[in-house]
């Protein structure tokens, strides 16, 4: 075969090849609230952090992304049984099976806060200003900072299915506090700008973790793979550029 003919064949099959590579399956939690994540009338993930940075994670890998909505307590099981390759917005300390997974470097931060109404007579600058309080939460999550309070009975964990409903708890006066991340907040106060009027963000810091990816132990995508495409994601701004598109300014 001539030697053009040869080179002809060998471009073809590269890029049949780079066409059938294995999409990356992404699990996201559907508890995530706006704007890690956002449903349309559907129910299926719209454009959001997670969909973002999913999307522009698969494009780094030169492969397309498949969306995949988990609720809370399907998150673990399914990473763990590769029915998803990865989850993101995701911490080792959040997971009962973290040492069954893979993890790759860190994507973004993530700071936890407490959140009280307006007419909350007490200040909360520590732990044990909890004490005796209603804690909403969201079900399923794992909380280490504050597991010693419900552990000991000195305060009581409240459960709710979405940072919404928590929040809604709260103006009701059926939880005392909410806890929920700076971002999460964020992208609830810009949706409901009269209800976080009557809400106070309290100056005790609950935690700050940097977010990974978990992976699963049969992903199409090896850790030192994902690690390299989070790296250059990096290194060309792209991970800053999609956290500010969300208004928010990583510490």
């Amino acid at each position: 075969m001539p030697q053009q003919s040869t080179t002809l064949v060998l471009a073809l099959l590269f890029a049949i090849g780079a066409s059938q590579a294995a999409e990356l399956r992404i699990g996201v939690a559907e508890s995530d609230a706006p704007p890690i994540v956002v449903l349309n009338a559907a129910r299926e993930l719209a454009p959001s952090l997670s969909y973002d940075l999913g999307m522009a994670l698969a494009a780094e890998l030169a492969t397309g992304a498949r969306f995949q909505l988990l609720s809370r307590n399907r998150v673990e099981p399914a990473v763990e049984a590769s029915t998803v390759d990865i989850v993101c917005n995701a911490n080792p300390a959040w997971f009962g099976n973290a040492n069954r997974l893979g993890w790759t470097r860190d994507f973004y931060p993530q700071v936890e806060r407490v959140v009280t109404s307006t007419t909350l007579p007490r200040q909360v600058v520590a732990q044990q200003d909890l004490a005796g309080l209603r804690i909403g939460v969201i079900r399923g999550y794992h909380y280490p900072t504050l597991q010693p309070l419900w552990q000991d009975g000195v305060a009581a964990r409240v459960d709710h299915p979405r940072l919404d409903s928590t929040l809604k708890a709260l103006g009701m006066g059926a939880v005392d506090v909410a806890i929920t991340s700076e971002l999460e907040l964020a992208g609830w106060a810009r949706n409901n700008a009269a209800a976080a009027q009557r809400i106070k963000v309290q100056p005790w810091l609950v935690s700050t973790h940097q977010t990974y990816c978990a992976v699963a132990p049969r992903s199409r995508y090896s850790v030192a793979q994902l690690n390299r495409a989070i790296a250059a994601l990096e290194r060309k701004g792209e991970v800053l550029r999609i956290l500010q598109r969300y208004q928010w300014k990583p510490r």
